[in-house]
């Protein structure tokens, strides 16, 4: 008999994807094969028309009003890369919050080269920028969820207070986009996130989105499939970031998730995540042997929980609890900083990320098999 897997690794990339992820994924690859932008036949009239409604659509579902400014990118990384390298200003100062992914480190550690001063922001208790507290800064990046604690940052308090200053404010909203509101989505300067994580969409695609009058330079540049006679990039968006050809069966695959989304519901998705979440938690708050981190309400963090078992290294645990047919993640969730922030580094932590298709049934079977692996309480 086929043994029975729990997934519990959403914050990594979702796992299941609704069954219309992978039917619009081969209906674009049939229906709108050309490439958009590139040409008068139909196909690649075809492959034009999605991209645009996709783009429209999408701007809908987060409330923006200027769609054109909402890009297609690889995925989060590839849109923080554009962000950092295409508006920190050499010699410049940005300030991040102290639980940032190295999507967010290791460009700015580049960008030391180019004079970049780098330093962290006056911090809440959970770790993400004190609205109170805003430094002066050219460029200020905060995630709106940790991959590693699940703390949410408070970005709407964090806009209004940044309105009326000359510097940035760029979100890293990985973690966040698709079950938790963004209703800052029009009011920060830019934010970044993946198609393959809470959006329920395929790996290889994201969005980035820009404020009216913020201007990166091209991160890549080549074809465009307009202004064709020009030796330099257009000017004008979005073929300005969307060099190259759209990955069109990713976005069409994005575009799926989100309408699951829309259908189902966000914020009943969000509330079936948090009772999953309340549920890990509870459970192992009362084990004497797991440290658990904060925060701990389940409304005040993303999908995830994080825990040590004393005596036991993180990798060991995810190891035997794989063995039994549960995936999680053990180590530093390429979020070192954030780790330094818990208490967890060098060593890491276990990670444990309910998703939209993950059940309570799984749920308590994962707890019988981690307490049948450490000990019950």
């Amino acid at each position: 008999m086929k043994k029975k897997w729990i997934y519990l690794d959403n914050a990594a990339t979702s796992h299941p994807k609704p069954k219309a992820v992978a039917a619009a994924m081969a209906r674009a690859v049939v229906h709108s094969a050309g490439n958009p932008g590139r040409g008068f036949h139909k196909t690649g009239l075809a492959a034009t028309r999605a991209l645009f409604h996709a783009r429209e659509t999408i701007s809908d579902f987060f409330g923006l009003s200027h769609p054109e400014r909402l890009i297609f990118t690889r995925g989060a990384t590839e849109g923080m890369n554009l962000i950092i390298k295409g508006l920190a200003p050499p010699g410049g100062r940005v300030a991040i919050s102290r639980l940032e992914h190295n999507c967010v480190i290791r460009p700015l550690e580049t960008m030391k080269k180019r004079k970049v001063v780098v330093e962290y922001a006056p911090c809440l208790e959970n770790g993400t920028p004190d609205p109170e507290r805003i430094p002066e800064v050219d460029m200020l990046i905060t995630t709106a969820a940790s991959n590693v604690t699940g703390a949410l940052a408070d970005i709407d308090t964090l806009a209004e207070a940044h309105r009326g200053r000359k510097s940035l404010l760029v979100v890293d909203a990985s973690q966040a986009a698709g079950p938790i509101p963004m209703p800052w989505a029009d009011k920060v300067s830019a934010w970044v996130a993946p198609g393959h994580k809470g959006l329920l969409g395929p790996q290889g695609i994201g969005i980035a989105w820009f404020a009216p009058g913020v201007e990166p330079e091209p991160l890549v540049e080549g074809g465009t499939g307009s202004a064709s006679d020009l030796p330099v990039t257009p000017p004008f968006w979005p073929d300005r970031h969307e060099a190259g050809t759209i990955n069109t069966p990713g976005v069409a695959g994005l575009l799926a998730g989100i309408k699951y989304i829309a259908a189902r519901g966000a914020q009943a998705i969000r509330e079936h995540e948090i009772a999953l979440c309340s549920m890990v938690l509870e459970a192992l708050g009362n084990h004497p042997r797991i440290e658990l981190y904060p925060p701990h309400d389940p409304r005040q963090r993303g999908s995830l929980v994080s825990f040590n078992v004393k005596g036991m290294d993180c990798s060991q645990v995810a190891e035997l609890l794989d063995r039994k047919g549960v995936a999680v993640r053990a180590g530093l969730h390429c979020s070192p900083q954030a780790h330094r922030f818990m208490g967890t580094f060098p060593g890491g932590a276990v990670r444990v990320t309910p998703g939209p298709f993950t059940t309570k049934a799984q749920i308590r079977l994962f707890i019988s098999i981690l307490f049948g692996i450490i000990g019950k309480p």
